[in-house]
């Protein structure tokens, strides 16, 4: 009976051990995801500053190209680009 008791007792410690691997490579795979996702995601955040900032100058630009075409328009003379497209119908 001795016999069987020290195998199964070695038969335990090899597959803890294996339980012990195997949690540590799950352990050290998450953390890799996690590092790959952390990085994945600074870069969106990155991206979505920049679109925010670019959107935000182009509104920006837009914003004061109308108000000079409406300060603007008071000038308009006769042979001003503006009048002859209008005198067209464009």
């Amino acid at each position: 009976m001795e016999g069987l008791d020290a195998d199964g007792y070695v038969i335990e410690y090899a597959i803890r051990d294996r339980l012990i691997e195997a949690r540590a490579r799950a352990r050290t795979a998450a953390l890799l995801r996690q590092a790959n996702d952390l990085r994945r995601s600074k870069r969106v955040e990155g991206r979505l500053t920049a679109f925010g900032r670019a959107l935000g100058n182009r509104a920006r630009n837009v914003a004061t190209e109308i108000a000079r075409i409406i300060r603007g328009r008071a000038r308009i003379t006769k042979r001003s680009p503006l009048s002859l497209s209008a005198r067209r119908g464009s």
